[in-house]
């Protein structure tokens, strides 16, 4: 509902006067009150007078009481302050009354385990009394982590300070017997005994150097084994020369998983309070790594890119089995999270091997692209040549992506560098067919200009400035074949190589690739032009001819012909002569009406 604004407008002048009269009303009811407001108010002063004296003496009493109540709050936090004084010294007392009395007791414990040494010795421990050891070795290390931990808390005091020395040297001595009952727990397979020592090495916090222990005590024996019947085997002409590395790291994961998968499963497991260790990284990877790569330094080499890849494969599926062994998330990462992981990856020089691979990939197709002249297949290369490419280069460009991809040559860690070389292959060879073209379209003789230009004079040195219309329909025919093939097979099996990246890198790899194969197929249109002129300037020789029949008729009375020419069957003999070549056959059906277009250009020029 719409109401015109001069009618709003009239209705609010209305209410607004009605409004006026109401408070005028209003004011009128209580006016005799207002105005004899100030008449009542007498002895004001008086009253004002009567009510402050009140009011000063509740003030003086409120500021004595507060006063009272300050002093005892004041009394109250300094005895608090001396109260919390008192506690603070009486705990650094206890503090070092307890870090006096552990480290005594630490002093004791390793002074029985000295005599305890002299009476049995380090050597020749039956079950029980290595056992028995190692459950002494864990009490002593329970009271070291108290020391260490009561020395951390009072690490200011002078008197704390002053034990540090004595604490070092216990726990040294605490460490280099825990070294010696470890490794010979390890030898011989006492799984309780190894128990005792790993807690004793939680306790005391020296994860470290326990798997120092196993890797030198367990793992290393192990490795060496291994690659002393690898070596051996070599001597004898039962394996081969070469550095491979399959054979070895298989059998090394067995020998591993026999030796310590007990181990492992113990001190991987939930509830046994060992998961600090990370011996899958510290212990067993770093004595693979070190031990391989003194005893087969051959295996990491890049040199031989064949045996590189091999050794490299098997390298990462020893990685994933490792993996594959942590039970949970935690050792995981620190499988991944430890030096020997980071070591053992860096051995492997990714980029030198592509770099190996690029000049042996790209090397042929620069090589042909470079050549002055077209070279045509031979025929050894026809038998691995399904696409039926006839020229070198085109035949280079297709092995070259083909290795790209190959399961002897690809990567997945390189999966962007090889991607960058196809699209520099797809390019370098566009660009090659795009120069030829344009410098035969910049004044290059063709063949029927052979004996009447110098080449030195053009200073033509393109593989197109002589190239005969049978060649470029190979060129074409070439790029047909190389752009379906491109196409249809290749890009959605290096489609499937990307899977494991991000769809939108799959993608712009893909947009990418696209640009490079569009840059083939551009290149069709100018080699059918290309074909077109040579083929329409061999026609037109022959109509140049026609010239001299119109003058013979013009001096002589002879009568004008009634029949055609035979020379108008010559006309397209040129075209008709291509097209039943082997060249022209290759052609693909649409390729051909393409060049078929002479005879509307000769229509064009001798018709109209």
């Amino acid at each position: 509902m719409q109401v015109p604004l001069e009618t709003l407008s009239s209705q609010l002048q209305k209410y607004l006067t009605v409004l006026k009269g109401k408070l005028v009303e209003v004011i009128n009811e209580d006016y005799n009150d207002f105005v004899s407001l100030s008449t009542k108010l007498v002895n004001v002063d008086g009253a004002v007078t009567q009510m402050q004296m009140p009011l000063l003496t509740l003030k003086d009493k409120l500021i004595s009481a507060q006063a009272a109540v300050q002093s005892e709050l004041n009394a109250l936090n300094q005895g608090l302050q001396r109260r919390q004084q008192a506690a603070k010294v009486k705990a650094l007392l206890e503090l070092m009354q307890d870090t006096a009395h552990v480290m005594s007791k630490v002093e004791k414990l390793l002074a029985e385990v000295d005599a305890l040494i002299a009476q049995q010795g380090h050597d020749n421990l039956t079950r029980d009394a290595l056992d028995s050891r190692t459950r002494l070795y864990e009490r002593v290390a329970s009271e070291v982590s108290r020391l260490k931990y009561y020395l951390a808390k009072g690490d200011q005091l002078p008197i704390l300070q002053q034990l540090q020395p004595r604490a070092d040297s216990a726990v040294e001595r605490l460490s280099n017997l825990l070294s010696q009952a470890l490794d010979a727990a390890l030898r011989e397979g006492h799984q309780s005994a190894v128990l005792h020592c790993l807690q004793a090495y939680t306790a005391v916090g020296d994860t470290h150097s326990a798997e120092q222990v196993v890797r030198q005590a367990l793992v290393v024996p192990l490795v060496e084994s291994v690659i002393a019947e690898e070596q051996e085997g070599r001597a004898l002409g039962a394996a081969p020369a070469s550095d491979q590395l399959a054979p070895v790291l298989e059998t090394m994961l067995t020998r591993v998983q026999e030796g310590c998968g007990e181990l492992l499963q113990t001190t991987m497991a939930p509830q046994s309070g060992l998961q600090t260790f990370n011996l899958l990284g510290n212990s067993i990877l770093a004595a693979v790594d070190q031990q391989v790569a003194s005893s087969l330094p051959g295996a990491f080499s890049p040199g031989v890119p064949t045996s590189f890849i091999s050794n490299y494969r098997a390298a990462m599926q020893f990685l994933d089995q490792l993996e594959s062994m942590c039970t949970t998330k935690t050792a995981f990462q620190a499988l991944r999270d430890s030096p020997a992981y980071d070591s053992f990856l860096r051995r492997w020089k990714l980029s030198v091997y592509f770099s190996l691979r690029f000049q042996e990939i790209a090397g042929p197709l620069e090589a042909s692209v470079a050549l002055p002249s077209l070279t045509t297949v031979t025929q050894e290369q026809q038998s691995s040549n399904s696409l039926q490419l006839q020229l070198q280069p085109s035949l280079s460009l297709w092995h070259a992506l083909q290795r790209c991809t190959a399961d002897g040559v690809y990567l997945q860690p390189l999966a962007d560098k090889f991607a960058r070389l196809v699209l520099q292959l797809l390019a370098r060879y566009a660009f090659w067919v795009a120069e030829g073209i344009a410098s035969k379209s910049n004044g290059a003789p063709t063949p029927s200009q052979e004996g009447l230009v110098n080449p030195q004079a053009t200073g033509d040195r393109s593989w197109a400035g002589r190239a005969s219309p049978e060649q470029l329909a190979l060129v074409r025919a070439d790029l047909d074949s190389l752009a379906a093939w491109t196409q249809d097979q290749f890009w959605p099996e290096m489609r499937q190589r990307l899977s494991f990246l991000p769809t939108e890198v799959v993608e712009s790899i893909g947009s990418s690739f696209k640009e490079a194969q569009n840059s083939l197929t551009a290149q069709a249109g100018p080699v059918k032009n290309a074909i077109v002129s040579i083929l329409l300037d061999r026609c037109l020789t022959v109509l140049r001819q026609l010239r001299g029949i119109t003058a013979t008729y013009r001096m002589t009375a002879r009568p004008l012909p009634t029949r055609p020419s035979h020379y108008v069957g010559g006309v397209l003999q040129p075209l008709r002569a291509f097209l039943g070549t082997d060249a022209g056959k290759r052609l693909q059906p649409s390729a051909q009406q393409e060049v078929a277009e002479v005879c509307r250009c000769i229509c064009m020029l001798h018709c109209c």
